[in-house]
């Protein structure tokens, strides 16, 4: 081990065990329908139990003593005040009354929110470096190729084959799956989703992490062409989800994304989308056909109608609770319309201030990460760049998806916030590192630096 200042730089031919733990979980969270739940657990996944433990294992090693600043200030205290405004909101409902359906849906909804906040600080502790935060990315790849694979099999020949996907003792909670939804004549796929609106979702927000992974590995001269085949599949399984949000949300991904890309990068993705779309057309392919149907007919949808109704009712009610809300998480127990917008749901549960604390805490890490991207080197600035695309797909998917009824993508946006705080701080330890004659410390391999614990 060589020290530099205030730098440890130590050889690491092993990935750490914290990052190899969240790889996992991100994988069984994506790959796997989450109704698959394990006993004793009240309920949880695979996934959440592990997400769970890690979240405890932090929240006992700060109560034993351990201290680690995160130098994230910023994120802590978005998420405090995201926090903040849920508890307040939860404590003027109790105050009020709600009914008992409306309560036990209230206490899930914090608890889960207080878990996963014990996990974003796990995850901004355990990623110090570029390799374990390209090894939690590519868990989360991994997971959703598995479940776009998935949804192309479904979509071909009509055999779903993701209830077979399943750990042994793990037992199968009561779950109905989605039939005969149907759009523009083509049966949607669901994949190991809760739904194909889920399925577009996940698949949307992590096409621009598989092409993070992609470009940096290219980056390093390593291997590129399995991530990009992964990026292949998830756009794929994307699109045959018929889903609007899925194409709005990979154009918003890559306004965000391509600042940084060169030129030919660019130029190469415009051609070649061009040349598969005007094939496709040629070809009248069905998936292509569909999706331009359901812009041209959007004015006659029915989810488009029901969002409508949906946005009516809160323009209507949301004053009578204007600060606090109804109470966080109880608006599925009221007897309500379905709003289908993560926004609209957190406005009449949390209030003016709760919306704006929700906003705060998605709009802060995407501002890390595209800071980030502007510092780092170039095979970490593509790794935060993607996660900064991953993010505002995820805040234009808020707009037509509640998100929070949903386990996958709701997990997964809390992961990325982590991870866009987790890619900041390795940017900024990049830029700070000690030059070893001509070639600063930052262009050395990652398995020959450490950073200062989180």
């Amino acid at each position: 081990m060589r020290k530099f200042g205030a730098i440890q730089v130590r050889d690491r031919h092993l990935p750490d065990a914290g990052a190899l733990i969240l790889a996992l979980a991100g994988f069984l969270l994506l790959g796997m329908r989450q109704a698959f739940t394990v006993p004793l657990t009240f309920g949880q996944s695979m996934a959440q139990a592990i997400l769970a433990v890690c979240g405890a294992f932090w929240v006992l090693t700060r109560i034993a003593g351990a201290r680690s600043p995160s130098h994230l200030r910023l994120l802590t205290g978005a998420m405090a005040l995201y926090l903040l405004a849920s508890l307040v909101s939860y404590g003027a409902a109790m105050a009020r009354g709600l009914p008992p359906k409306a309560v036990v849906l209230a206490d899930r909804y914090v608890f889960a929110d207080l878990t996963l906040a014990s996990v974003v600080f796990f995850i901004i502790t355990v990623v110090h470096s570029r390799r374990a935060l390209e090894l939690v990315l590519k868990g989360l790849v991994l997971g959703g190729t598995i479940s776009g694979t998935f949804a192309l099999v479904q979509f071909g020949i009509g055999i779903d084959l993701a209830p077979q996907f399943r750990l042994p003792g793990l037992k199968a909670e009561a779950f109905t799956l989605v039939t005969n939804l149907m759009r523009e004549g083509l049966s949607r796929p669901q994949g190991s989703a809760g739904h194909p609106l889920e399925l577009s979702a996940v698949l949307t927000v992590l096409v621009p992490l598989a092409l993070g992974v992609t470009f940096s590995a290219r980056a390093r001269g390593a291997r590129y062409m399995p991530w990009a085949a992964c990026t292949l599949i998830l756009t794929a399984g994307a699109l045959v989800t018929i889903s609007r949000s899925a194409v709005i949300g990979l154009g918003a991904a890559v306004l965000v994304m391509c600042w940084r890309w060169p030129v030919k990068r660019m130029a190469a993705l415009l051609v070649g989308t061009g040349t598969v779309l005007g094939l496709a057309a040629l070809a009248q392919t069905k998936v292509v056909s569909a999706l331009v149907s359901s812009f041209a007919n959007s004015s006659s949808d029915s989810s488009i109608a029901s969002r409508a109704v949906g946005a009516r009712y809160v323009s209507d009610t949301y004053r009578e609770h204007l600060w606090f809300g109804q109470g966080v998480g109880s608006y599925p127990a009221l007897d309500q319309p379905v709003l289908d917008s993560q926004y609209l749901s957190r406005l009449m549960e949390t209030g003016l201030i709760g919306l704006v604390s929700y906003l705060v805490f998605l709009f802060v890490p995407l501002i890390l990460a595209i800071r980030g991207a502007q510092v780092a080197s170039r095979s970490t600035a593509e790794l935060s760049s993607a996660i900064a695309g991953s993010l505002i797909a995820t805040i234009v998917i808020g707009l037509i998806l509640d998100t929070a009824g949903f386990a996958q993508i709701w997990y997964l946006t809390w992961l990325l916030i982590a991870l866009a705080g987790a890619a900041w701080r390795l940017s900024k330890l990049e830029t700070q590192l000690l030059p070893i004659g001509n070639q600063p410390v930052a262009a050395l391999p990652s398995h020959e630096r450490t950073a200062p614990p989180a």
